[in-house]
């Protein structure tokens, strides 16, 4: 039975709450929770790619990061987020933090974008703007988002949002192309690779 929840939470609250369904899982916008729709299989092949290659780079480069899948992320204290993935800086130790979710600013995310989509494309770009994360990659593989908020027209395509003087800078990438990646650079993803989830 799911426990229904009337009051205003915290971050802190937020990560300790529990519905009794392992399955469901929520994000905290303006202290109340919103369920998370549930992805399908394609939608997790591509998390489970991308989550791959971008460990693989750090690992390769000896880079001190981690990638984290659906963890909460803090935003603020009323507002706490599950992106797909966060790469972060991995704690010098494990026990210098010890507190859950992720209360750092990541490296880069990746939200793949799904019915919900809406929220990822504004929302999401404007929270995690301001928490200044330098790169964040929105994965429309259905090509749900509508023509008019796309600027090279609707159909599956990966957005990269960079930072430039503390403001995202968008640029999307269709079938052919490469997803230029500035916390790897030496990563060169195809749009068919990531959509295909295969190297």
């Amino acid at each position: 039975m799911t426990q229904a929840i009337t009051r205003s939470l915290t971050f802190t609250e937020f990560i300790d709450f529990e519905d009794g369904n392992e399955l469901n899982e929520y994000e905290l916008v303006g202290s109340r929770l919103m369920l998370m729709p549930e992805p399908d299989d394609w939608h997790e092949e591509i998390l489970e790619f991308l989550s791959f290659m971008f460990e693989l780079q750090y690992r390769r480069q000896k880079l001190n990061y981690s990638v984290r899948k659906r963890n909460a992320l803090m935003i603020d204290n009323v507002r706490g987020r599950r992106p797909d993935m966060a790469v972060i800086d991995r704690p010098a130790t494990r026990r210098e933090e010890r507190r859950p979710g992720i209360r750092m600013t990541p490296k880069l995310i990746v939200e793949i974008a799904s019915g919900n989509w809406s929220t990822d494309l504004v929302e999401k770009q404007e929270e995690y703007e301001a928490l200044q994360t330098p790169e964040y990659w929105v994965v429309d593989y259905r090509g749900r988002i509508p023509a008019k908020y796309c600027q090279r027209g609707k159909g599956p395509k990966v957005i990269v949002l960079t930072l430039s003087d503390g403001v995202y800078q968008k640029a999307e990438y269709l079938a052919g192309e490469v997803a230029p990646c500035s916390t790897f650079p030496s990563l060169a993803l195809t749009i068919d690779q990531i959509l295909a989830a295969q190297e």
